[in-house]
């Protein structure tokens, strides 16, 4: 390697005084989601708040604060319905029955259901930019904005 040797003996950076490194950013954004963690979540809603949550509360991303937390917990109950009603299906999507037409096989009205709360869950995740497309939009640049010249500046209709 070229250049100058460091002086004395270590080229390491030394850790904080207490400790602790000062860059952990997985322990900052999981002590951020604890801290904006609601208090009255059943276990369910906790395990499914916790499992999305932790991502979204990293310091590179900070997406989940205190004014939003609300629409995040309707994300979790939406979720937790969601999985409660795939399990409800999980066995058959339909069901026959007889009707006077003859033998019928219908959609069970889960089938339904799971869809709406599926559309619930992409609409309020697209709002976090959880889904690709919408972590494009919110972690890009966006558009830029217009430049419209003045219409009384000399030489506009020129």
């Amino acid at each position: 390697m070229k250049g100058r040797k460091p002086e004395g003996g270590g080229a390491v950076v030394p850790m904080r005084e207490d400790g602790v490194d000062q860059f952990n950013l997985d322990e900052r954004g999981r002590e951020r989601m604890l801290s904006l963690e609601p208090e009255d979540l059943n276990p369910a809603h906790r395990e499914i708040y916790r499992r999305l949550a932790l991502p979204l509360c990293h310091p590179t991303r900070d997406r989940l604060n205190e004014a939003n937390i609300f629409m995040f917990h309707q994300l979790v109950r939406a979720v937790a319905r969601h999985e409660k009603l795939l399990i409800a299906i999980e066995d058959s999507e339909t069901y026959t029955t007889k009707t006077r037409d003859g033998i019928q096989e219908k959609a069970k009205p889960e089938v339904a259901q799971v869809n709406e709360t599926f559309r619930q869950i992409r609409t309020l995740a697209g709002e976090y930019g959880m889904t690709p497309q919408t972590e494009r939009s919110l972690t890009g640049g966006g558009q830029m904005g217009f430049n419209f010249p003045d219409p009384a500046a000399e030489n506009y209709f020129t």
